[in-house]
């Protein structure tokens, strides 16, 4: 999100942003940019409503609103870009914008993903209540903008076969290339980075270690497993591996690595954090979800099953001309197709239509 703000301006537009500011990832409001943060505790119990799931809110906040309503009294934009759904109750106090739905993802594709993959018939059901909820709600709101920006031609695809009819606009995530460095990391070295408080990335991390790592060592007797991430639930903390939680410099860690790996099973959007080792010149290996939107001409490996993909790693771990080759064409890969300035100049030109 930064990151296409910074572009937007860079480009010549006037950004300011109104962020959330959720006490589990308390951060300072600073960067090149105006921007303003209201403090929330998301993990308050917030009664839902027929029209407002819980997991969505969770996020109101009137302090926000009030905040929002005065933001907009000072700065009178054209358009305002709400990231994704859970924003979307703050859409109401935009009267003379147009509003436009920025969507990460499909969310309520994530939480079906998680409930097919449940197997305590308990969570399974909760899961899929969320799921029923959430499906609801994004379908009748996406109705309430003038128009989507999917970050994948798949979620566009996806929308456009839910019934939506709003002009859309597919931006991806971007990075930019020209400030990274290329690295062939440590050798032996394998990670995996990314939010551990996002269930997606918690049902990865445990087939990691309980499925796919000891297929790895059987292969590669000297491979080096490292996770990265803010929040890590209690029970990863207690797993014997090198939990480095939230790192101060997600690119150094990355940088540290041989082979990042990306094994998602559930969810949609794209993987930022793959499109930055791909910037980096890293070699990856996912499945299909973990590369979701992303688009690759073999220069990531997708395996989607536990052997094949624990082959596929121990493979790149002991042929490091072959990694480097991958990371190299990956670079050129995101240097051609994901530079932030030259998606939000499209953007821009998107926005002019409306």
């Amino acid at each position: 999100m930064s990151r296409l703000a910074g572009s937007l301006a860079a480009c010549g537009a006037e950004v300011e942003i109104l962020s959330l500011n959720p006490r589990k990832h308390h951060g300072v409001a600073a960067g090149p940019l105006p921007i303003e943060a209201v403090d929330i505790d998301t993990s308050r119990f917030v009664m839902p409503s027929m029209r407002v799931p819980y997991v969505v809110a969770r996020f109101i906040s009137r302090r926000y609103r009030d905040a929002l309503v005065a933001a907009l009294r000072q700065f009178k934009p054209d358009v305002v870009q709400i990231e994704s759904p859970f924003m979307l109750p703050y859409a109401d106090e935009v009267r003379d914008a147009k509003v436009v739905l920025r969507s990460h993802n499909v969310e309520f594709r994530i939480w079906e993903g998680l409930a097919r993959n449940e197997r305590n018939p308990l969570r399974r059901l909760a899961l899929r209540r969320v799921a029923s909820s959430l499906r609801a709600y994004e379908l009748r709101a996406m109705s309430d903008v003038e128009a989507i920006v999917p970050v994948s031609e798949d979620d566009a695809r996806d929308f456009r076969e839910l019934g939506c009819t709003r002009p859309m606009h597919v931006v991806p995530c971007g990075v930019l290339v020209g400030q990274q460095t290329a690295d062939s990391g440590q050798r032996n070295t394998v990670g995996f980075i990314g939010s551990l408080d996002f269930l997606p990335n918690q049902e990865a991390v445990k087939w990691i270690i309980d499925e796919l790592w000891p297929r790895v060592i059987e292969r590669a007797p000297e491979a080096r497993l490292s996770i990265a991430g803010s929040s890590p639930p209690e029970w990863l903390r207690r797993r014997p591996i090198d939990l480095r939680g939230n790192v101060p410099d997600a690119q150094a860690f990355m940088r540290e690595m041989a082979v990042i790996i990306a094994p998602l099973f559930s969810g949609g959007g794209m993987r930022i954090k793959v499109l930055e080792a791909m910037a980096l010149g890293k070699p990856i290996v996912a499945t299909t979800l973990g590369a979701g939107g992303i688009e690759h001409d073999g220069d990531v490996l997708i395996a989607d099953e536990v052997d094949s993909f624990a082959a596929a790693l121990a493979r790149l771990l002991s042929d490091p001309v072959e990694a480097a080759r991958l990371g190299a064409a990956a670079r050129v890969n995101v240097a051609r197709r994901y530079d932030s300035d030259t998606l939000a100049r499209e953007l821009l030109t998107f926005y002019e239509t409306l």
